[in-house]
């Protein structure tokens, strides 16, 4: 399989990631949840608990739905995404690429709700053993009426056939103008085809800079 955030995956043993580059195949469908755990003292901005939900599904050769649940702004910002992804350039190409689009709800941190759009891209290239990616979004809301990008930056190493590291930079525009910026390594273990779990750790470069353990499960069906 294939996979993480923003474009991931050239895959190679097999599957690995949120399907960022590489389209999900025909009828696989994929959910991921966790979130941060034992943060440091004083940890808000950029790293909280940050609980997520996320699913993708192979509609077909060409077309990957999903959906993305996640909170933000130390818990008072919830938002929810609809996206559709699907690839374009040359398929035999080194460099794997998809771009999307995608509909959502925000209830922010004041009270208000607004309705959300964002576009999508994702590149992936192959490095042998593991990956290189890049998954960027840019989010519109009706409400602010602002455009807020996101960017990561992610290295995958496939080091056995159970046992994948990755390290990742994740960078944006938080809520209110702030950029941030974080770094998260992460070791990714293969329980079985259907199973994976991942624990790992996030450090924040700016706000309060603030740490946490991180664990998600992968559900592959």
């Amino acid at each position: 399989m294939k996979s993480i955030s923003l474009a991931i995956l050239l895959i190679l043993a097999a599957t690995m990631l949120r399907a960022g580059a590489w389209p999900r195949e025909e009828g696989d469908l994929f959910i991921a949840a966790g979130g941060n755990f034992l943060l440091s003292e004083g940890a808000r901005l950029p790293v909280h608990y940050d609980p997520t939900l996320y699913a993708e599904y192979g509609f077909s050769p060409r077309l990957t739905l999903g959906t993305d649940l996640h909170t933000a702004d130390a818990g008072r910002i919830f938002s929810t995404f609809v996206f559709a992804m699907t690839p374009f350039g040359d398929p035999e190409a080194d460099l794997r690429r998809m771009a999307g689009f995608g509909l959502g709800y925000r209830q922010n941190n004041d009270g208000t709700e607004e309705a959300l759009i964002r576009p999508a891209l994702s590149l992936g290239q192959s490095t042998g053993s593991g990956w290189l990616a890049f998954d960027g979004t840019v989010t519109y809301g009706t409400e602010v009426r602002t455009w807020r990008p996101k960017a990561d930056f992610t290295w995958g190493h496939n080091w056995t056939d159970r046992i994948t590291t990755t390290f990742q930079i994740q960078t944006g525009t938080g809520f209110t103008g702030d950029h941030y910026a974080k770094i998260s390594p992460t070791v990714i273990w293969t329980v079985n085809d259907r199973v994976k779990l991942n624990l790992g750790a996030v450090q924040a470069l700016t706000g309060d800079r603030g740490s946490a353990l991180k664990f998600e499960t992968w559900l592959n069906f």
